[in-house]
């Protein structure tokens, strides 16, 4: 699990972050202690969770959580503060917890559990195609794709056309789905090849002989994922 704790406050960041690397399963623990770092970690970085103070010395810990909330692939937030009165607000903003000052192991371990347990237990997704509810596990999804103005969710045995934006499901996948086209997302987990394609773009053939395009803005991303770069 990747975590970044979010506080101006250096001992306090140094007291969380010891305890969090007491837990199993830490990949890593970075800190920040002011909005523009946050926002700069969050670009270079996708991590899992974030411990969020609310007074921080350049912004609310409320509004930046509002600001993180719209990414793509929001991480969960853990409100860490000293102060009780902000809950009803910060559960408001979909916090996954929050945790007051001065911090406790148990307290610390518990919330980490919490949001292990939150991540692992989103396996599929609900759509609507045929005036029917399909439930589409994660690992059975190849790609989603927009063709002639219509979403294709194709998985390993058949495909789903809908009326609905690529991007209000973008949010909802796990890590190992990315976008390759403004209007193409694969399940990395199907790729089985890739090769050069017109204008130094790529062709990626994935599980079921579905064959997608991988434009140029996203090359470099695509290269890293399949170990290119």
């Amino acid at each position: 699990m990747k975590i970044l704790i979010v506080d101006d406050e250096p001992l306090a960041r140094n007291e969380l972050k010891f305890l969090i690397e007491q837990l199993d399963d830490i990949d890593l623990v970075d800190e920040a202690d002011c909005v523009e770092d946050t926002l700069t970690a969050l670009l270079s970085e996708r991590y899992d969770l974030l411990f969020l103070d609310i007074n921080l010395i350049d912004e609310s810990g409320l509004d930046l959580a509002e600001k993180i909330n719209k990414m793509k692939r929001p991480p969960q937030i853990i409100f860490a503060t000293a102060h009780d009165t902000f809950a009803v607000k910060a559960f408001e903003l979909n916090a996954l917890d929050y945790v007051l000052k001065p911090f406790e192991s148990a307290r610390i371990e518990q919330a980490v559990a919490k949001a292990r347990t939150e991540k692992q237990q989103i396996t599929a997704i609900s759509i609507q195609s045929d005036d029917k509810i399909y439930v589409l596990k994660f690992d059975e999804i190849v790609a989603l794709y927009v063709e002639e103005g219509q979403l294709h969710i194709a998985t390993v045995d058949r495909q789903y056309l809908l009326n609905e934006p690529l991007s209000n499901y973008e949010k909802k996948l796990p890590d190992y789905f990315m976008r390759i086209h403004r209007s193409n997302i694969i399940n990395t987990r199907h790729i089985i090849s890739a090769e050069h394609w017109f204008n130094h773009t790529y062709q990626v053939k994935l599980t079921g002989n579905i064959k997608l395009q991988v434009s140029r803005s996203y090359i470099r991303a695509f290269k890293e994922e399949i170990g290119l770069i």
